[in-house]
């Protein structure tokens, strides 16, 4: 895979909630990116960390272990982790490597509630 990927829209929201939204291909290339970016969101001691993954078009090793790091790097700093979008495809990867119940997934919230 190439490492065409990224984060964006990195944003502190009201009640200490910090969204990233990760588009592409979350690989070998992108995976340690996403770590530096969660370990910087974390400085701002936020409550909660939305990693917005619906853009994600690709997800291999490094990416679950990326996924992982974020995940276990915001229960560290005392902040609740949220994985969010989370597509079909990847939902199986996550599915099939029993990382769905550690990463906490929860079912698809219904329109116009809050994260």
């Amino acid at each position: 895979m190439s490492g065409g990927g990224g984060i964006t829209s990195l944003a502190l929201r009201e009640g200490g909630t910090v969204v990233l939204g990760v588009f592409g291909e979350l690989d070998l290339f992108t995976g340690p990116r996403l770590v530096d970016v969660v370990t910087d969101c974390l400085s701002a001691r936020p409550v909660r960390l939305v990693m917005d993954v619906s853009a994600v078009s690709f997800c291999d090793a490094s990416g679950l272990t990326a996924l992982l790091a974020a995940r276990d790097s915001a229960v560290q700093a005392g902040a609740e982790f949220v994985l969010a979008g989370v597509q079909p495809a990847l939902l199986h990867i996550l599915t099939i490597t029993n990382l769905d119940a550690r990463l906490g997934l929860r079912p698809r919230p219904s329109p116009g509630t809050r994260c």
